[in-house]
């Protein structure tokens, strides 16, 4: 049986981890993995082992200045716009890229795939360079002095996600639908979540550039993977390893190379494929998964940052504080909205409990197209978008 070189192998476990890091710091936090061991294992790498780790440190004497260096520093790291995280990503983009142009590319066209291919092959990664990096330098919907009421006029408060309220960091109205972003350290209108990897926040003014390198990132990884896959395919009748002869058996016979076998044998030849196939192999996955995601939520019109509050909802829901209340006596609109066990006594407006989430109409949902449109084409001005009506 073929080994890989000690080397090769912890070279594909360290690309395994990294790749399971990405997506459980990625994915942990959404709805789709609550209660699963994605959250369970994002709760003990963003909370418990830092906590573990900072109590190990205060134990001795000379923890107590290391514990407080290592604070810090992860607040330099996540705490304020640096672009570490942005220069890394770029750097194993372009390494993925060049690793893919000396190993892949010699071979492509091949047996499986036609020349034609290099046509999609340039558009898609001009496409996804040019996606994220407009995402990264576009301006995400930053609430400033002299935009502030026109941002406010863009949604109405529901008065259940977002209340009509002042930013304590910023000491301005706070738009509905925005959050402050504590590295940015401004409000973001539509805020979805602060990205690293863009050293840059995702909101109402860039988001379309973000699904667009997304959308684009996942065809690279899984087209890429593709064509990777058909060189290793070519490469095998070019090295003449299909059904080739390697022992004979006790009578005479030969045995045939086995798949597996003369794959291993190429990946022991070609670390550096082997390390791409690995690496687009568990990167494609994950991309795929958070693609999908964010086009999800796209969809059904809420951002990451709203999918957490909706999720506190639902824990309200089930404590059963949340009321479908009649606005006035003149108006048979409902509106759902929070009201505590002891001030629900004194509260005399006609109600009924809501008891499932899904009896909560989100009013900021126009319904698939319309949230579509929304986002790939934002209000410049100040025009104010009114709720879909439920």
């Amino acid at each position: 049986m073929l080994l890989w070189p000690f080397s090769v192998f912890w070279a594909l476990a360290a690309l395994g981890m990294f790749g399971t890091w990405v997506f459980v710091l990625v994915l942990g936090p959404n709805r789709m993995f609550r209660d699963t061991v994605v959250e369970r294992a994002y709760v003990v790498l963003t909370e418990t082992l830092p906590c573990y780790l900072e109590r190990c440190l205060r134990r001795f004497e000379v923890g107590e200045a290391l514990a407080g260096r290592a604070e810090h520093v992860w607040g330099a790291l996540f705490g304020r716009r640096n672009p570490l995280f942005q220069i890394t990503a770029v750097v194993l983009y372009w390494a993925g890229l060049a690793a893919f142009f000396t190993q892949a590319a010699p071979f492509i066209p091949n047996r499986y795939v036609t020349a034609w291919q290099w046509i999609p092959i340039c558009a898609t990664l001009v496409a996804n360079i040019g996606f994220y990096t407009a995402a990264c330098v576009a301006d995400p919907g930053i609430v400033d002095a002299a935009n502030v009421e026109a941002a406010c006029q863009l949604f109405d408060y529901d008065r259940l996600l977002f209340f009509d309220s002042q930013c304590r960091t910023c000491m301005q109205r706070k738009p509905a639908r925005s959050k402050h972003c504590s590295a940015c350290q401004c409000c973001v209108q539509m805020m979805d979540h602060h990205c690293i990897w863009l050293n840059n926040c995702v909101g109402l003014r860039n988001t379309r550039w973000f699904l667009g390198f997304l959308a684009t990132f996942c065809v690279v990884c899984f087209y890429g993977l593709y064509l990777t896959g058909t060189v290793v395919l070519e490469l095998r009748h070019v090295r003449g390893l299909v059904n080739a002869p390697v022992i004979w058996d006790e009578m005479g016979n030969p045995i045939v190379l086995s798949f597996k076998s003369s794959v291993l044998y190429l990946f022991d030849d070609r670390p550096l494929l082997a390390v791409l196939f690995v690496l687009l192999l568990v990167l494609a996955p994950a991309i795929g998964i958070f693609t999908a995601y964010q086009l999800r939520i796209t969809m059904l019109g809420y951002t990451s940052n709203e999918e957490s509050k909706w999720l506190n909802v639902a824990d309200a829901i089930a404590d059963g504080v949340v009321f479908a209340v009649q606005e006035s006596d003149h108006s048979k609109r409902e509106i759902a909205q929070v009201i505590e066990k002891e001030d629900q006594p004194a509260d005399l407006r006609p109600r009924r409990q809501i008891t499932h989430l899904r009896d909560v109409h989100n009013m900021y949902n126009r319904g698939v197209w319309n949230n579509f449109k929304f986002v790939l084409f934002p209000p410049l001005g100040s025009a104010p978008c009114k709720p879909h009506a439920a």
